[in-house]
């Protein structure tokens, strides 16, 4: 299984560094997203434990296409049925930068059109969609088309312990690249004199604790038929 990182602009090297602690070998970053190769337990350990990273995605496909006509077809081919089930909700985004394939209602309209027909011959049934949700993007750069499977849901900034949200925000990812950044350490003084609503200071003192940054939360494969819960409920049993 292929899976990938996201990362904010800026943010690469801390997550870089994140990856490395946890015993991930060196991930480059490319246009805001690593790569390594791994499996469900790595895919729970990545969304409970990474601190800076936007999102936790499984690559489905990767391949070169400039028309419609081929695009539909690559898409059919994919194998969605390794993860989706037949009551699957799917939810379609799309991207494009640099490329011939640049109409985004098209391209996410034959996608949910290629992967309905894949499924339902799969499971000789028409789809509700009245299951769990899968996040299907489709990120297309200079005619290279990346299709990725969501596993995080919402992204990662949003750690579940907050309710009420100040005006203009500063995500909690981004909060924590800043203390891995800085020179303090735990035990030290931590002084934000232009806190706000204190995201600094709460994900500082979250991470002094070890406490996993998706601890509080939900996620979208928590959701999926494909994955053992068992798996995460041991991954966080351990990470607490």
């Amino acid at each position: 299984m292929k899976i990938c990182i996201t990362s904010a602009s800026g943010v690469e090297a801390v997550t870089k560094r994140e990856l490395q602690k946890l015993g991930y070998p060196e991930v480059p970053f490319v246009n805001g997203r690593g790569t390594l190769e791994g499996d469900f337990i790595d895919v729970a350990i990545l969304n409970l434990k990474l601190e800076t990273a936007g999102r936790v995605e499984i690559e489905l496909a990767n391949f070169k296409c400039d028309n419609f006509d081929a695009f539909f077809d690559e898409i059919s081919k994919i194998e969605f049925e390794k993860y989706l089930d037949k009551n699957a909700k799917i939810i379609i985004s799309a991207k494009s930068v640099m490329s011939k394939l640049f109409a985004l209602s098209s391209i996410q309209s034959l996608t949910k059109k290629a992967v309905c027909n894949r499924l339902e011959k799969i499971y000789n049934c028409k789809l509700l969609e009245d299951g769990a949700e899968y996040k299907i993007e489709i990120a297309i750069y200079k005619d290279v088309v990346t299709v990725l499977l969501n596993t995080s849901g919402d992204g990662l900034h949003k750690r579940g312990y907050r309710t009420l949200v100040g005006e203009a925000p500063l995500k909690e990812t981004l909060a924590m690249a800043m203390v891995h950044l800085s020179v303090w350490k735990a035990g030290r003084i931590l002084c934000d004199p232009f806190c706000g609503s204190g995201t600094i200071l709460i994900e500082a003192v979250r991470h002094a604790l070890k406490i996993p940054a998706g601890n509080d939360r939900d996620f979208d494969f928590l959701h999926w038929k494909c994955f053992d819960i068992k798996i995460f409920e041991q991954v966080k049993m351990q990470a607490n």
